[in-house]
């Protein structure tokens, strides 16, 4: 079973993982989705990537960002037309080796996390998951957001991270 093709990497048309940047954003190859980003950058840089182009969606200061096969999810929120929040929702990210979306659960994450000296705690500035502060993300598992199971439901990037 072949895995789904990220939109980073449509010229090989293999599948890429995104890779997080504590404190700045993602990346994936060329690709960033950084914060502080320009919002109007943002969306040429992903459509140009064959991202669809984003829908005028609930709320008018954000945008959701989808691979054609659903495999990638990316939602953005902006502060004065930058980027202040990155929500990874579906699709393959990765921190130093460690599988933080696709392909795991948070049990591993946990002990891999422990394993580099990265701590977790309930979150202090979201209603669910939990932080690692070293890394400034907030991880959350399907079942902390009321579905089922240890697979994670997103992972968060804010500027106003504390």
């Amino acid at each position: 079973m072949s895995q789904p093709l990220d939109a980073c990497n449509r010229k090989t048309m293999t599948q890429s993982s995104w890779q997080l940047v504590p404190r700045q954003g993602i990346t994936c190859r060329d690709l960033q989705v950084s914060l502080g980003q320009e919002r109007e950058a943002l969306r040429k840089a992903m459509v140009a990537a064959a991202f669809l182009p984003p829908k005028h969606g609930r709320y008018p200061d954000e945008d959701d960002f989808l691979t054609a096969d659903k495999s990638t999810f990316i939602r953005v929120r902006y502060e004065s037309g930058k980027v202040s929040d990155i929500e990874f929702l579906a699709g393959d990210l990765k921190y130093q080796g460690i599988d933080l979306h696709r392909n795991t659960t948070f049990a591993k994450i946990k002990r891999q996390f422990k394993a580099k000296r990265l701590t977790l705690r309930d979150t202090q500035w979201l209603g669910d998951g939990q932080d690692c502060p070293e890394l400034a993300i907030n991880i959350a598992t399907r079942d902390d957001v009321g579905g089922d199971g240890d697979g994670i439901e997103w992972v968060i990037l804010s500027s106003s991270f504390n």
